[in-house]
């Protein structure tokens, strides 16, 4: 089992805009918004308009729901919402707005960590303690078939290949695992980085 005793990386933003090592940070599909994990919340940010000229970003609303830490965060790109992972074990979508879409997705009470959204935005991947992934259906909410087996460390982080075609994770035990997202099979052997926690995995665009 993997404990949930780090925040993944990334950066946030202080009191002042500026950036200082901490969680995952990402831009919205509009541009102009950044949301951040922070605790139990999610802040999104704003610039400020170009008259002002400063590049420090001023914090636009606070988006508050989840009762355990937020790990990570994803965008969907057709409707601009936020999904958001936590310890509480559920998964959540946001409008931009910070309103709840719909109820959040539960698994069976592990901490979900990572996200990754499908590039046609209809299915989300998750990663959570227990070393599984979950496969879920974006517009029901609804976990797809049965989560994937094969660690026993906590799932750090996700990343769906632009072709849609294959699913790669980093895990807390220092490995990396690419899996078929259609059958939920491994698609190679476990690769052993030979270090620590694996914080980032992504798809080059060529999908290498």
């Amino acid at each position: 089992m993997g404990s949930w005793n780090r925040p993944l990386p990334g950066v946030r933003l202080g009191g002042r805009g500026n950036l200082i090592p901490g969680c995952e940070w990402h831009i919205s599909p509009l541009g102009r918004s950044y949301f951040v994990n922070h605790s139990t919340r999610t802040t999104s940010w704003r610039k400020h308009p170009p008259e002002l000229l400063t590049s420090n970003l001023m914090s636009e609303r606070i988006i508050e729901g989840h009762s355990g830490c937020i790990w990570s965060l994803a965008c969907l790109s057709t409707c601009c919402h936020i999904m958001s992972t936590s310890t509480d074990g559920s998964i959540r979508q946001w409008t931009r707005d910070g309103e709840p879409v719909g109820k959040p997705w539960i698994g069976d009470g592990e901490a979900e960590g990572s996200i990754a959204v499908s590039p046609d935005n209809t299915r989300v991947a998750s990663g959570s303690a227990d070393g599984r992934i979950r496969l879920w259906n974006v517009g029901e909410g609804n976990v797809i078939g049965d989560p994937w087996d094969g660690y026993n460390a906590a799932m750090t982080c996700l990343d769906w290949s632009p072709s849609g075609l294959e699913i790669s994770n980093g895990s807390e035990d220092g490995t990396l695992g690419r899996w078929n997202p259609d059958t939920g099979k491994r698609v190679t052997s476990i690769t052993e980085t030979g270090h620590g926690w694996v914080f980032t995995v992504k798809y080059s665009p060529q999908g290498d």
